[in-house]
């Protein structure tokens, strides 16, 4: 069973994408602050990684970025999963190390789909 981390300031947002990960097996854990998520992704070695762009203490751009950098060479993948869309904000999500990008809101298969592909990466 692949871990999933989930760093999502928004309670409601992560119960929701939580039972969407769960329903397909996933073990997620979650973390509402950025800096504690990266914490528990240099402490448990998660297989993928979630992270919201909006977090309240660090912008989540800047901390894929630290997390790829903290993680190498052994680093997940990352995916933004964040209310900003747009081709640019996929761009800036690519330049700061995030494997994939998922603007909210999105539909729970979307969502699978994007997580089942970035892990299929590391078979």
């Amino acid at each position: 069973m692949a871990v999933v981390l989930l760093i999502e300031d928004d309670q409601e947002n992560a119960n929701m994408t939580i039972r969407i990960l769960q329903s397909a097996s996933y073990e997620v854990m979650h973390s509402l602050r950025g800096f504690d998520g990266a914490r528990i992704a240099r402490r448990h070695r998660p297989d993928a990684i979630l992270i919201d762009f909006d977090l309240p203490d660090v912008d989540g751009r800047t901390m894929a970025l630290m997390l790829r950098k903290q993680l190498n060479p052994d680093s997940p993948p990352i995916i933004a999963v964040t209310a900003r869309a747009g081709v640019a904000e996929m761009r800036l999500a690519e330049q700061f190390g995030c494997d994939a990008f998922v603007s909210k809101p999105f539909m729970p298969d979307d969502l699978l789909q994007i997580v089942e592909r970035v892990l299929k990466k590391l078979d």
